[in-house]
């Protein structure tokens, strides 16, 4: 991404809330950005990570001090697929350019489960029922805010299971971040 580009990308922070977890995307589900999701998901472009990340931060929430980032897994078939985890790499990409912050993937894939891509709003949250299981090895929280990390929010399930998977687990989800907003209301 040439820096025309970057400085040009539109950022319109738009607040959104998940199962009582206030979070944010900072652009609708543009042609843009949908260019610059797909080029890191599907083609492999991991260096536009860094500038994903430098597109957040600019006007990070004051209200979300020295936060620990946790990524969404991605189905076991698309890491098997890609070789790496796009919102881990986010949400490292994140956690160096927040001063204090730092991530733990908290979260792992229980099992195999279908693309999200092409399924309605009901078939989402089916699809996500149950997929996530919490991982809380050498991890110390020290009542730090957990944000979660992901790339896009369509329907909201994902957001929905990961924030249920970890309040299971006894943590709190502060808030979340997403690239896009792709439909949801």
């Amino acid at each position: 991404m040439c820096l025309n580009c970057k400085e040009g990308f539109p950022i319109s922070k738009i607040p959104i809330r998940v199962s009582g977890v206030s979070g944010f995307a900072i652009s609708e589900y543009t042609p843009d950005a949908a260019v610059m999701i797909n080029s890191i998901k599907e083609k492999g472009l991991t260096s536009l990570i860094p500038i994903v990340a430098e597109l957040i931060v600019r006007d990070w929430p004051d209200g979300l001090p020295t936060p620990i980032f946790v990524p969404l897994p991605s189905s076991p078939a698309n890491m098997k697929k890609r070789g790496y985890s796009h919102t881990a790499l986010m949400a490292r990409a994140l956690a160096r350019r927040v001063i204090g912050a730092s991530t733990f993937e908290l979260l792992r894939s229980s099992r195999s489960r279908k693309d999200q891509v092409g399924l309605d709003t009901h078939e989402r949250s089916e699809n996500l029922e149950g997929a996530f299981r919490i991982n809380l090895r050498r991890h110390r929280l020290a009542n730090r805010p957990i944000v979660l990390v992901d790339d896009v929010l369509t329907s909201g399930a994902s957001m929905a299971s990961a924030i249920q998977t970890l309040s299971l687990g006894g943590l709190v989800v502060s808030s979340f971040c997403v690239l896009a907003k792709a439909g949801f209301k």
